[in-house]
């Protein structure tokens, strides 16, 4: 198979396979064969995530409608009682906003915090908060259900406790979540932590609240989803930061007075856009003899290996590490990903007190800091970023000034627990300042780092992988060499 690079024949590809699963759905629908069908629907809302042509499919959204009032459900959840919901389909500790929404919500009203069994040894300070809030946590298990015997489990929980609120915070292909949501329609009041703003997700029709961090999130929502005003909520949150771990040291000796620049995440959030983020790099360490580049992350770093046989010994990659604020306390300025930001690293930085120097990618970077517009972390361009660089590196007197300019541009707990409460009360506190956003170039960017393989590799899911092969055999064994060529780099 030849490799295609042109953005449209692309675009073609992944809508073929997209109109082949529709296809695949409704026959499977058609034959009362809901299990199938919410397989092909996961894969189809994967490839749709992946790529990101657009950010809603009213297809999908019907397909899903339509399984939930087809399914047999046994009891209705009833008279509901003051316990609030909290379903988590990631099951993460501290990665993420269960942690800080779970704290507030524990503040307000008895939590059921629901997750899946395979994430119990993941979550212990979750648990914690719960268990000291008299709360509850029950599991799913994904490991020997269907996807439609879990929906049944999760409908039963409802049933049994009769929740007045329901928080929906998961992946952007939850079918399960996103039946039960449906099913849930008119019987509690369901809540989604829009936490993937930039991108497609499944859900966008069967919510009554749909809770945005930032005014970008808000409006992509309105614009590309569709999502009424009337329903939209601002909540800006803060990150989970342990203060007692201590710093674990460089990976590497600092000699002669170096500088360390940090920077980190998924690696494929620095891949595309004309290759900027790598020329940064690359000019800084040509100029500044004393930096030395440090990356936490995973993903493919060939690039960086390029730069490290320009740069031996100054540049350095390593996996994530748990000492991330402490880390950024040690380093001269943290260098964000590019063309896709790290939303969550601009807090983490601002509370560590270092510059998270940013270069612009339409908007899709506002918003993660308070008043963001004002502390002068966002370059439109490269020759005003290296202005920055240079004080950061240069000027200590600058450096220290800006550490203290930084560190009240992050939303507090308390601040927190109190907007949250005042949504559930149904008042919106804070102001979203609507505008006519285009997020085409933004969205150029996902096709432009794939190939027809890595489309291809997106079909595959250990769970779907029968259902998938009975559509799409050669796609599935093209996916398979894709991800073989991958862990053997």
């Amino acid at each position: 198979m030849i490799e295609v690079g042109n953005l449209m024949v692309k675009k073609e590809y992944v809508l073929h396979i997209v109109d082949k699963l529709k296809c695949g759905i409704k026959s499977e629908i058609k034959k009362k064969n809901y299990e199938a069908a919410l397989e092909l629907i996961l894969n189809c809302a994967n490839i749709l995530y992946q790529t990101n042509l657009y950010y809603v499919d009213e297809d999908l959204e019907g397909y899903l409608k339509e399984i939930a009032n087809k399914m047999e459900i046994l009891s209705p959840i009833g008279k509901k009682t003051d316990v609030i919901f909290f379903y988590d389909g990631f099951g993460l500790n501290s990665r993420g906003l269960a942690q800080i929404y779970i704290k507030a919500l524990c503040q307000i009203k008895k939590v059921i915090y629901i997750t899946y069994e395979d994430c119990k040894e993941n979550i212990p300070d979750i648990q914690n908060i719960i268990n000291k809030n008299d709360g509850r946590i029950l599991y799913i298990n994904r490991s020997q259900k269907k996807y439609t015997e879990q929906i049944l489990q999760l409908c039963s929980f409802a049933s049994e406790f009769k929740p007045h609120d329901f928080f929906f915070y998961s992946f952007p292909n939850d079918v399960v979540g996103v039946t039960s949501l449906n099913i849930f329609e008119g019987k509690v009041t369901r809540y989604q932590i829009n936490l993937t703003d930039h991108a497609f997700w499944l859900g966008a029709r069967c919510i009554d609240k749909c809770i945005e961090f930032r005014d970008y999130g808000a409006n992509v929502s309105v614009k590309y989803r569709g999502i009424s005003k009337n329903i939209i909520v601002k909540l800006p949150f803060y990150p989970i930061i342990n203060k007692d771990i201590s710093f674990q040291g460089f990976p590497f000796q600092i000699v002669n007075g170096q500088k360390v620049v940090f920077s980190g995440g998924a690696l494929y959030k620095t891949f595309g856009g004309e290759n900027k983020y790598y020329d940064i790099i690359d000019n800084i360490l040509k100029k500044y003899k004393e930096v030395v580049f440090w990356y936490a992350g995973s993903g493919d770093d060939s690039k960086l290996k390029e730069l490290m046989k320009k740069y031996p010994g100054r540049i350095f990659h390593t996996l994530e590490r748990n000492d991330l604020f402490q880390t950024l306390q040690h380093c001269r300025f943290y260098l964000n990903t590019y063309p896709i930001c790290g939303g969550l690293m601009y807090q983490y930085a601002a509370l560590a007190g270092i510059v998270p120097v940013t270069l612009r990618h339409d908007e899709d970077a506002d918003g993660y800091l308070l008043n963001q517009e004002k502390l002068v972390v966002d370059f439109e361009n490269k020759a005003d970023l290296y202005q920055e660089v240079d004080k950061l590196i240069r000027d200590d007197t600058y450096f220290y000034e800006r550490r203290n300019q930084l560190r009240c541009s992050v939303v507090s707990e308390e601040e927190f627990m109190c907007n949250l409460k005042e949504i559930m009360n149904n008042n919106d506190i804070m102001e979203i300042n609507y505008t006519d956003i285009n997020t085409d170039v933004f969205r150029s960017e996902y096709l432009n780092r794939i190939s027809q393989y890595d489309i291809d590799s997106f079909l595959i899911s250990k769970k779907t992988i029968k259902t998938i092969l009975k559509y799409f055999p050669m796609h599935v064994l093209r996916g398979i060499i894709k991800k073989l060529i991958s862990k053997c780099k």
